[in-house]
């Protein structure tokens, strides 16, 4: 991991698992979530790739649609930056299962929710939207 990287990945600890539950006690995942879902919405991220992209800049790890259903969509979220995440037990993924469920909800014109998985034997996150 690059030392632009290492600080982005630092900074991005620091807030969410750290300060926002200090503050938001145990409303933090919902806020999280609705956070999430204000931050798609800001940066018009209702196309995937674009999503994805941003994901990567962010470091909240590599964003991949694995596979589409009929009423749902499932994202995995996998790479370094959800390893280290995991390996310090921590399991918070409301901020970016926001952001999908608005970006699906946008990209499908239909409203979405999502739901978290955590595969800490692959150590990767499974989001699936449901619309």
């Amino acid at each position: 991991m690059s030392e632009h990287n290492e600080h982005v990945y630092f900074v991005n600890q620091l807030y969410r698992d750290f300060l926002l539950p200090t503050i938001l006690g145990g409303d933090t995942p919902a806020i999280l979530y609705w956070a999430g879902k204000r931050i798609t919405r800001k940066y018009d991220l209702s196309d995937f790739s674009d999503l994805a992209e941003f994901f990567d800049m962010a470091e909240f790890g590599t964003l991949k649609l694995v596979k589409e259903r009929r009423a749902s969509l499932i994202f995995e979220l996998s790479g370094q930056s959800v390893t280290d995440r995991l390996a310090s037990d921590s399991k918070d993924f409301s901020l970016e299962s926001g952001m999908i469920a608005e970006a699906v909800e946008r990209n499908r014109g239909r409203s979405a929710e999502a739901e978290i998985n955590v595969d800490d034997k692959h150590q990767r996150v499974e989001i699936t939207a449901f619309f």
